[in-house]
């Protein structure tokens, strides 16, 4: 037997709100894979593939002119994976298992370390964290690689962009 809902019934506003809720996470990635309203950063560019955004790391110190990589890829409206590549161990600061950081700030200003990703292996990272894409957007965030022996020592580092590129 089919269960019918009167109005103002619990079930109903449940659903009512459940709806809502998903229109309004439909319009944020929207907005988020569109760049509506905001226009582009000069810094952020689209990989391709629909959720990606890519961004280059600065060199600093004695990385040798490495082009060290993030990518940013969304998972789910909680989860983002971080991949950070481009720094072999044939190069200065490619001595191993580099440590990579998301950290809050910017890299000339830097606050707290949130999360350690996966040190390089070869010359790959890929971490997923607990950590919606449009947070990392919209917040002041960066990624930083340390050398192998002496974590404290950054080689690389890139501010997350504030905005999503144009498309």
């Amino acid at each position: 037997m089919a269960r019918t809902t009167a109005p103002g019934d619990k079930a109903e506003e449940r659903t009512s709100c459940g709806l809502k809720v998903a229109r309004s996470l439909s319009l944020l990635l929207v907005a988020l894979f569109f760049g509506v309203g905001c226009g582009g950063s000069e810094e952020a560019e689209t990989t391709g593939d629909p959720g990606e955004i890519a961004f280059e790391l600065e060199e600093v110190g004695v990385s040798g002119g490495a082009e060290v990589r993030a990518t940013l890829v969304y998972e789910t409206p909680e989860k983002t994976t971080i991949i950070v590549d481009g720094l072999d161990e044939g190069e200065p600061g490619g001595g191993g298992a580099n440590p990579v950081v998301l950290a809050s700030g910017t890299c000339d200003e830097p606050k707290d370390s949130l999360f350690d990703l996966e040190k390089l292996s070869g010359s790959t990272s890929e971490t997923t964290v607990e950590l919606a894409l449009t947070a990392l957007l919209n917040g002041d965030y960066h990624i930083q690689v340390g050398l192998p022996d002496r974590p404290q020592d950054i080689i690389a580092c890139g501010d997350v962009p504030q905005e999503a590129p144009e498309l």
